[in-house]
């Protein structure tokens, strides 16, 4: 599974929202708290902030994105992933633990720096923005980017953040 890597536990574990559940070890990861965005291992690049874990033996995982909130069971089926880069102009969702399924955004920005306010630094991002209707909470980053086909599967394209910094160019 596939989340924002400044939501791991110390870059080694994937827990429920109330921290009471071990849900996972981080396979690879690309952030390190407390400083941001790092190149993995063998790339040239940054590419965010994200980790990949494992789903542990007794948990469950399916290709699904919740809609609703985290109390909702309402979800759309993962068709596939989105098979090129972010391109201003593309159309997305998200899909966030508190807020659920948040569709209307519009891609505005690709390869950018975001300066945290604390020194911590995420770069190679995607910017999107919304002209109206409601936007994301915290608590819920690292939920799903995707869009949405004919058929109203999703084609997953990558995960959402939170941003509250100041914006810059590598």
């Amino acid at each position: 599974m596939v989340t924002a890597g400044h939501c791991t536990s110390g870059n080694g574990a994937i827990l429920n929202p109330s921290q009471s559940d071990y849900i996972g070890p981080v396979v690879r990861d690309n952030w390190k708290n407390g400083h941001g965005s790092v190149k993995l291992s063998g790339q040239s690049y940054y590419s965010g902030d994200m980790a990949l874990h494992r789903v542990n033996p007794g948990s469950s995982a399916s290709a699904r994105i919740y809609k609703g909130g985290k109390t909702s069971s309402s979800s759309r089926a993962v068709q596939d992933f989105w098979r090129r880069w972010a391109q201003e102009g593309d159309k997305v969702c998200t899909g966030g633990m508190m807020t659920g399924e948040k569709c209307g955004w519009k891609v505005a920005d690709t390869q950018v720096t975001f300066r945290y306010s604390g020194g911590t630094t995420a770069r190679n991002m995607v910017v999107a923005k919304k002209a109206s209707g409601s936007c994301t909470v915290n608590g819920d980053s690292g939920g799903p980017v995707y869009t949405v086909d004919s058929s109203g599967q999703a084609l997953r394209q990558g995960h959402h953040l939170r941003w509250r910094g100041r914006r810059g160019r590598p």
